[in-house]
């Protein structure tokens, strides 16, 4: 836990050393595409299209996926209650962990990469794509210091274990 704790001050204290004005902007914009109304976008548009092309099971799966996890990081994060860092780049509200950022999106990537993996013959780039939205996305908040890192990992963590679960469960009931 000391570890953690000195890792998270220590990038803290020194992650505004990569500050510049045209990184500064392009990580607020990729931060941007892990917000709430981001998410409800994605989501709506993602959900629109598996019912439209009758994969009723998938989009269920993806709904109680970010649904659940979202419900769980919420709960998580008043339960723990950790203060956010000082001198963020931008303003932002609530707890620090876990970042709902991360969660959201780590969601969000294993739960597309899940849904679409058998459908296309470019896995290994849809994996690619998946696993570099979330990352960029957790990078984003360390970056502009509205979280520690513990907190974007946990939030990885808590969005794959959430996903993952409902995957098992899914190919369980699958299974009868």
């Amino acid at each position: 836990l000391e570890f953690i704790t000195k890792t998270d001050t220590w990038i803290h204290t020194h992650i505004s050393e990569l500050y510049n004005p045209i990184l500064n902007k392009t990580v607020i914009f990729i931060t941007t595409l892990g917000n709430m109304s981001s998410a409800v976008a994605i989501s709506v548009i993602l959900v629109s299209y598996l019912v439209y092309k009758k994969y009723f099971k998938d989009a269920l799966f993806y709904t109680l996926a970010i649904v659940g996890s979202a419900a769980l990081m919420f709960t998580i994060k008043n339960i723990i209650s950790r203060p956010r860092p000082v001198h963020h780049l931008i303003e932002a509200s609530g707890y620090s962990f876990p970042s709902g950022h991360a969660t959201i999106s780590a969601t969000i990537a294993f739960s597309v990469y899940h849904i679409f993996k058998y459908r296309t013959k470019y896995t290994n780039l849809l994996l690619a794509s998946c696993v570099m939205w979330a990352v960029a996305i957790s990078f984003s908040r360390v970056y502009l210091n509205v979280h520690y890192l513990s907190d974007v990992v946990g939030g990885i963590g808590l969005g794959l274990f959430w996903s993952s679960l409902v995957t098992l469960i899914f190919r369980k009931s699958l299974d009868r």
